[in-house]
This record gives structure tokens, sequence and C-alpha cells, in this order.
């Protein structure tokens, strides 16, 4: 990110080191073929609020705590009913103009523009997830963050405002996310957290699969106790089916006379013929 021009207006440390409402720095002017730059003036006459400034994020870091991440509010560091910071700045070749205006008229309200030159004049940027700078401040860090990175990163490694917490001073984690961030790895976190959702899901779906497989094979159990038991019936329904036809013809064959005759007598005679029960007649009385 390269500083083209800056105009800030209404800006506390401007009123009280410049005696100044509003201020405008060409840098590429100023700086034209220089390697090294340096802002030099005696304390108080606003080197910091031009330094905070010189950043499209919407937060100034000196302002902002060690960590430059901390609470902050432009309205603290502006006096005028409203107020102005105006940012053109270059990144990968591409011109871009950072327009905050904070208004303190009874209702505070902040409006943020992130512009993009092009050959027609200056758009509004459109990031390609259909992010748009419309106004509103959450939309404008959306934008800025898409084409310079995150305010973490950037103020960590690309700028460094006084009282700033040492690098040395990070955690480990703290390392990891920066150099993640340095590398791009960003999307490769994002296809991360989908293959653990994804795990989480299959992981549910297999707990219910096997709670389904004990329930269907508690029923399959069910279900052959039941085969079981019911092959059981029939065999005793056929056998009690197969009794009833041998009392059956037996009950016929007595009605025909036809009963079959008692085994032979012990001494050898022939045995008489038993009558039938259903043979035997009753003598007539007259």
């Amino acid at each position: 990110m390269v500083p083209i021009s800056l105009t800030l207006t209404g800006f506390k440390g401007i009123r009280d080191g410049l005696g100044r409402e509003s201020v405008t720095i060409d840098f590429a002017s100023l700086t034209e073929g220089a390697e090294l730059v340096a802002l030099t003036g005696r304390n108080g006459r606003g080197k910091s609020t031009i330094l905070d400034n010189m950043t499209p994020y919407s937060i100034m870091p000196s302002k902002a705590g060690a960590d430059s991440l901390g609470s902050f509010s432009y309205y603290e560091e502006v006096y005028l009913p409203e107020n102005h910071k105006e940012l053109v700045w270059e990144m990968d070749g591409i011109r871009y103009r950072s327009h905050i205006l904070i208004r303190d008229q009874g209702k505070r309200k902040t409006d943020a523009y992130l512009h993009e030159q092009t050959d027609g004049g200056w758009r509004p940027v459109r990031l390609g997830d259909g992010t748009i700078s419309d106004g509103r401040m959450e939309t404008y860090v959306r934008c800025v963050e898409g084409i310079a990175g995150s305010t973490t990163t950037f103020l960590t490694t690309a700028f460094s405002a006084q009282n700033r917490r040492q690098l040395s001073s990070y955690r480990n984690a703290d390392i990891k996310c920066l150099l993640a961030d340095l590398l791009g790895l960003d999307q490769i976190r994002a296809h991360g957290d989908q293959a653990n959702e994804a795990l989480r899901s299959i992981r549910t779906g297999l707990l219910t699969l096997r709670q389904s497989r004990a329930h269907l094979q508690s029923e399959r159990d069910k279900l052959s106790d039941m085969t079981a038991r019911l092959g059981e019936v029939m065999k005793q329904t056929e056998l009690a089916r197969q009794n009833k036809q041998v009392a059956a013809g037996r009950r016929d064959a007595c009605r025909a006379g036809t009963c079959r005759p008692p085994g032979p007598a012990r001494n050898g005679a022939m045995p008489r013929r038993a009558p039938c029960a259903t043979s035997a007649r009753t003598p007539k009385h007259r």
C-alpha cells in the first residue's frame, strides 16, 4: 500500500499542532524519487495524527492501545460538526480513494466510502463476493481488508505505531496467524474449516446409522423369534390336523361296522368280534 495524498479536516492534532482546520499533503510530489522519507517536527505538531491517517483503515493505531486494535473512536479526535479524512492510495498498480466522513452534529454518524479509479473516473469498489462500498462503515472495512489485507496483519507487519507492542512479545498462536495471513493461507484455513464441518456431519450421520442399525437388529431378532414360534405353532397345528383325520377315520369305520378286531386271545382261541358301538341296536318294545 502506497499513500499518494492525504487531506484531514477537523482533527484536533492538526488544530493543536499547526493551528489549522485542514491540511493536505501530496506524498507523491514530496517524495518523488526518494527511497527513505522522514516526517520531522517538534512534539505536539501533529506528526502522529498524520502518520495514523496514512492508511485506509478506519482506525488511528497510536490511539487504539498497545496492539493498535483496542477501543477507538474518531469522535475523540475531531472537533468540527463535519470532519473529513480523504486518502488516495495505491495497491498493486490500482489507485483507490478513501473518504471517511465524521459528523458530530448532536447526532453522531460516520460514513465511509472507498472508490477505485478507472478510465471513466472514480467508481465504488466492488469485491468478487459482491460486497460494494455503499457508505456504511461495515462494507468499507470489508472492501479495504479485501484489497489490502486484514487490519491486524497490516498494523503488525507494515505499520508500527507509537508504543506498539513488540513482535517478540507475541505468542506462538499469534505468530502462526500472522504467517498464515501473510502467506495467503486463509483459503486453506477455510477449506480446513469446511473439512472439519463435513467430518462432524459425517460423524453425526454415522452415529445415527449405528443407532438405526442397532434398532433394526433388535427388530430382526424379534422377527426371528416370532418366526420360530410361528413354525412351532404350525407344526402343532399340522399334528392336530393329522390326529383329527385319524380320529375321523376311526369314527367312520366304526359307523360302517368295520371296526378293527382286537388282538388274539392268550389261549389261542379265536376272539369274538367286538360289536361296534354304532351297530348295537335297541330292541323294539311292543
